[in-house]
């Protein structure tokens, strides 16, 4: 849907320099891609700062970002600013139609129109507060009462400011789509200082990624995040079609799977499993694993067998009885426990005889049951994740 519409213009893909707000906003709305749920794409300053698209189960939909900053923390938008409204006018019918379009609400609103029912929502988003009247007047809007005589002003001119020769919007289409007009104001990491935005992403990150990131692992994280960014927000898009865009400005999954060096195949078949936690285990299996010298496919290897060993033991739970089910968790445990290193890491050559001797123990026992050598080996890995959180 966004490479069918003409972008109005491509000036700030040419000037990165001049949008270090919007790139620290779309670095972390990229983040919440990683949640699997249903953002799946941050589009770099295509139509808007940044766009998020949205995708469920009647397909895709699109979220506008405007990001506008102020350098004294104490402004205030006023509804003048932001909606090119002037407020000094006792005869609102004066009110300038071309202010209104031209302004950044206005902007923001366009998207309505022009991507009708999949746009989702359009968001103004700054580092400091609004006026009072503009409170006010966003209150009124959200609430769909229209009695605020500035709202009253949007709601009459929504046609002469965003439709056509052809279109004419009812009154309840109008408040329909300017129902869609959120504002993010006072946003932490868009203030003067980095201190607030590593903090924010670090949070994500961490989410993401094991307890114990190391401070270098992370600065090295949040500097590969910033160039993605600045790459997919610079240079103009030639060829105007859905792999260009997706090329040149969008960010997907695969994007930031790179960037926190967990291979694709792990994230999804750790996903697959329904693990809540499935990013930072396949991280400190990267770690324990790369270590010792291993490389990607042996951790998703091991991975995959983490995943398997977890639906295993959750399956188990209803057709083994707990004492044989805790009993085969402690010799998992035991192995684990003699065959970590002093400095925490595993060794995959480590491992190999203390599984065949575990399944043999097992076996020996009458608890071997369906398990396998993977499935062993991914329980020590379970184990091991588990130790580490």
């Amino acid at each position: 849907m966004l490479d069918t519409k003409k972008a109005r213009e491509q000036n700030g893909r040419d000037s990165f320099s001049r949008y270090r707000a919007q790139v620290r906003s779309a670095a972390v709305a990229s983040l919440s891609i990683l949640e699997g749920a249903t953002i799946d794409r941050v589009y770099c300053d295509l139509h808007d700062d940044f766009v998020i698209r949205k995708k469920d189960k009647d397909g895709f939909s699109y979220i506008f970002y405007q990001v506008k900053t102020k350098g004294k923390q104490n402004h205030n938008w006023t509804i003048n600013e932001v909606f090119g409204l002037n407020t000094r006018l006792k005869d609102q019918t004066k009110q300038s139609s071309d202010s209104i379009k031209d302004s950044f609400i206005g902007k923001l609103l366009l998207h309505t129109v022009v991507f009708d029912e999949y746009c989702n929502s359009v968001i103004f988003q700054t580092n400091v507060n609004n006026s009072d009247e503009v409170d006010e007047l966003l209150t009124d809007i959200e609430s769909g009462a229209f009695a605020n005589k500035f709202s009253k002003v949007i709601l009459e001119r929504f046609t002469e400011c965003f439709g056509d020769n052809c279109i004419t919007y009812s009154p309840e289409e109008a408040k329909s789509k300017l129902s869609k007009l959120s504002f993010e104001s006072d946003v932490s990491f868009l203030k003067d200082g980095d201190n607030y935005f590593e903090l924010i992403v670090k949070e994500k990150i961490y989410e993401f990624s094991e307890i114990d990131l190391e401070r270098a692992e992370f600065r090295e994280i949040l500097l590969r995040l910033l160039d993605l960014v600045e790459r997919k927000s610079s240079g103009v898009i030639k060829t105007w079609d859905a792999d260009s865009i997706e090329s040149c400005a969008g960010i997907s999954i695969d994007d930031l799977l790179t960037i926190l060096s967990i291979s694709k195949d792990a994230y999804y078949s750790l996903v697959k499993g329904g693990d809540s936690s499935a990013i930072k285990s396949a991280s400190m299996i990267q770690r324990a694993l790369k270590a010792g010298g291993a490389d990607t496919s042996m951790v998703m290897y091991c991975s995959k067998c983490k995943t398997d060993w977890d639906l295993w033991f959750r399956n188990a739970r209803h057709v083994v009885q707990e004492l044989d089910l805790q009993s085969i968790s402690e010799l998992v445990g035991a192995t684990l426990k003699n065959t970590v290193d002093s400095q925490g890491l595993l060794a995959l050559n480590n491992l190999r005889m203390p599984i065949k001797n575990l399944l043999a123990e097992l076996e020996a026992q009458g608890l071997r049951f369906d398990l396998t050598e993977d499935l062993l080996l991914g329980g020590i890995f379970s184990a091991f994740v588990r130790g580490k959180s």
